[in-house]
């Protein structure tokens, strides 16, 4: 405020000086409060141990022995200096985690990436299997497993018509697989070019209804190939989903062939069906395998040489052929050499052969066991 002019008059004629002195306290006491007051509102500059303290606080030993609950609620992620002490990482450099597959490469739109190839583990210890979907696998050769010692430089072909050479000898026997859809067939004609056995479908239970159907070509070619002089032997196609319907199957094969020269295996021919969805399509592995013995052990029970068809997929993935340790097995394979690693006694290499005798194609098998003198 401003001052009145007879101040001086009224305190008493006070001296000058006296209240110079006075305002001049006033105005030092007046800087030392707004300094106080501003140096309390400056920012601190917190360290990396204040961290520390803000984590702990919630949490710091009571002192008078009463319980004190954490006041947790009103601190957020975002309070805590923590989430800010490391720079962010690139997840990109991290290096991949192994998890038994070929990690994903990542690749700038700069530069072009070639897929790393299947690995390559045809070293004696894999054998690969290619499904229906056309994916393959590599799958681990069993030490447990008997294996066939065949050597495939051997093979002989002539006409059509393989022979597996021992010493300049053929050691073989030559086979074809027939049904109802070879019609009506000349097996004189046919022993005539060296063919010595012949397996002959019985019939089959359908891949829809499950209705057994006898083949209606069975007892003309059954009688017939015998009266030409070859070797037979039989197999039934089976859709069967139960032990039960597997040993229906078995008894009707008995029942066929019953009083007959039966000198080749019975064979169990369970698979898939092509371009479409059969009744055994949800079939685990082990309800195939048990479907299986059951039929296998019908036909030895009886006194027959119980054998199983199958192909590399078939065999090695669809049922466990360990199981089987005294039945014979039939290997289908069209290929030149096939590697199927494990023991069998017949290979279907191809099943679009010519032979006289027969009007279109047919089955055609090589046999290394000498299943007539047995």
């Amino acid at each position: 405020m401003r001052l009145d002019d007879d101040f001086e008059e009224n305190n008493g004629g006070l001296p000058i000086i006296y209240m110079a002195l006075g305002v001049s306290f006033f105005i030092l006491l007046v800087l030392c409060v707004v300094i106080s007051v501003n140096k309390d509102k400056r920012p601190s500059q917190k360290k990396d141990t204040d961290v520390y303290a803000v984590l702990t606080d919630a949490v710091k030993p009571q002192e008078s022995g009463a319980i004190i609950e954490a006041d947790v609620t009103k601190r957020v992620a975002s309070d805590l200096d923590i989430w800010n002490l490391y720079p962010d990482k690139d997840k990109d450099d991290d290096d991949p985690i192994d998890l038994g597959v070929t990690p994903t490469v990542k690749v700038s739109p700069s530069v072009s990436a070639t897929p790393s190839p299947t690995p390559d583990l045809n070293d004696g210890k894999h054998v690969k299997v290619t499904y229906r979907d056309g994916s393959e696998e590599w799958i681990t050769i069993s030490d447990k497993i008997e294996k066939n010692n065949y050597d495939f430089t051997n093979l002989v072909e002539s006409g059509g018509k393989l022979k597996y050479m021992a010493d300049g000898k053929n050691i073989s026997f030559m086979g074809i697989d027939v049904s109802r859809y070879q019609k009506d067939i000349d097996f004189s004609r046919i022993k005539e070019q060296g063919i010595d056995f012949v397996m002959i479908r019985v019939g089959a239970r359908g891949y829809k209804n499950g209705n057994i159907v006898m083949d209606e070509y069975f007892e003309k070619n059954l009688n017939s190939a015998i009266e030409a002089g070859l070797d037979v032997g039989v197999y039934f196609y089976s859709q069967a989903i139960n032990v039960s319907e597997a040993e229906e199957e078995a008894n009707i094969v008995l029942a066929a062939i019953a009083e007959k020269k039966i000198t080749y295996p019975v064979a169990f021919d369970m698979e898939y069906v092509e371009n479409d969805t059969s009744r055994i399509d949800t079939l685990t592995r082990d309800e195939k395998t048990l479907i299986t013995a059951a039929f296998v052990n019908k036909i030895k029970e009886a006194g027959y040489r119980p054998m199983i068809y199958g192909n590399k997929e078939w065999l090695l993935k669809r049922i466990d052929v360990s199981k089987f340790t005294t039945s014979a097995f039939w290997l289908s394979q069209d290929d030149e050499h096939p590697d199927y690693p494990y023991k069998y006694d017949i290979w279907q290499y191809t099943t679009e052969g010519e032979i006289y005798g027969i009007d279109g194609a047919v089955d055609m098998d090589i046999c290394f066991v000498d299943y007539a003198a047995q």
